[in-house]
């Protein structure tokens, strides 16, 4: 019996998580996800981390569908190199709502077009049913240089 009972509580150690994540944990790596997903053009993956209802604004005025976004990574027609942070702070709005702000460094390409440019964004992420997904996402291209924030 003594065996039964110290096998049982090795069991529920092990099934209990190491450690909880919190909100802002699981949108960041859903994040860093779906940013790995656009570089290696991967939009199956890409897909998983998107809403049905997404809106994708981009800096030139061009807004997709969860649908076009992904035809446009699937034919590369735009080719994301490189998706650097800046500065990145997520804001929990409620438990099934997020918000990620911050600044990026991008390079892309177009055919034989190079582009390398920073922009300041506004992600917006939900959770459905139960999986973080990007919802809507809106970008600014900046002009350089951009200043760092001030220290508090």
């Amino acid at each position: 019996m003594h065996r039964l009972a110290c096998l049982l509580a090795l069991l529920g150690v092990f099934a209990l998580p190491l450690r909880a994540t919190t909100l802002e944990e699981d949108v960041s790596a859903a994040d860093t996800k779906r940013v790995l997903s656009t570089l290696r053009s991967d939009a199956d993956r890409l897909s998983t981390l998107l809403s049905d209802g997404l809106t994708y604004g981009h800096v030139d005025g061009r807004v997709q569908t969860k649908e076009v976004f992904l035809a446009a990574v699937r034919t590369n027609r735009i080719k994301y190199e490189a998706y650097d942070y800046q500065e990145k702070k997520i804001t929990r709005v409620s438990d099934d709502l997020a918000l990620i702000t911050g600044r990026a460094r991008l390079k892309a390409s177009a055919g034989v077009q190079h582009v390398d440019f920073s922009i300041r964004f506004l992600a917006v992420w939900r959770r459905e049913d139960g999986v973080w997904r990007l919802f809507a996402y809106q970008s600014a291209k900046l002009d350089e240089p951009v200043a760092a924030p001030a220290a508090k």
